[in-house]
């Protein structure tokens, strides 16, 4: 049977504290498997130290999870950039409801190839696979991606602010911030194109806004 499989790992993760990094990752997936029970068919499951997998049950779960991932790691301050690999593919065994492990198909063994293949490329995702709007659905989820990666690191409360709130005053109250300096960096760092980005997503992965 055809599932909806993700795999994602850390960008050049050998160059981080690893056991910081192992502790954070697993925190953020244990937040991501935890806000998304119904959604996740398999749990998603650190195979490796930097590497994870799981199944979700629609296209349209992909875009949940794969927007919170990126969305959470603001929250956990966890300064990392991740690769996605998403496969609609077979898996010949049983799904294991409880972890993304000891299942067996060719959908698993394309996913992580494709992975490993696109550790030279520039893009984040590559969508695996025989569906509709396969190219629109990469095309979407990639532009999210690239935005995020212009923001930097020294913003992170603002736009964990942005994340929580999605209003510049309630940030800079929070904050103890200037209103109208607030206002500009949310002008600066694009938000309102994050949104339109985010809206784009929701409706080409799920025909909804």
């Amino acid at each position: 049977m055809r599932e909806w499989i993700i795999m994602g790992d850390v960008v050049n993760s050998s160059n981080a504290d690893q056991i910081a990094l192992q502790k954070n990752f697993a925190q953020l997936i244990k937040m991501i498997n935890e806000s998304f029970k119904e959604e996740l068919a398999s749990p998603l499951t650190i195979t490796l130290g930097d590497e994870f997998q799981g199944i979700v049950k629609s296209p349209e779960d992909v875009a949940f999870v794969l927007v919170a991932l990126e969305e959470y790691r603001w929250r956990l301050e966890l300064p990392i950039l991740m690769r996605y690999s998403v496969t609609l593919g077979e898996i010949d065994t049983e799904i294991n409801p409880v972890i993304a492990y000891g299942m067996l198909g060719s959908g698993l063994m394309e996913a992580r190839e494709a992975l490993v293949e696109m550790k030279s490329a520039e893009d984040r995702l590559v969508l695996n696979g025989d569906f509709p709007r396969k190219r629109q659905m990469a095309l979407s989820l990639n532009l999210l991606l690239e935005l995020q990666e212009q923001w930097k690191w020294k913003d992170r409360d603002i736009i964990n602010g942005y994340f929580l709130y999605k209003d510049y005053k309630k940030v800079a109250e929070v904050l103890g911030k200037d209103i109208s300096l607030m206002w500009r960096r949310f002008k600066s760092l694009d938000f309102t194109s994050y949104q339109k980005r985010k809206k784009l997503v929701n409706l080409i992965y799920g025909d909804r806004d």
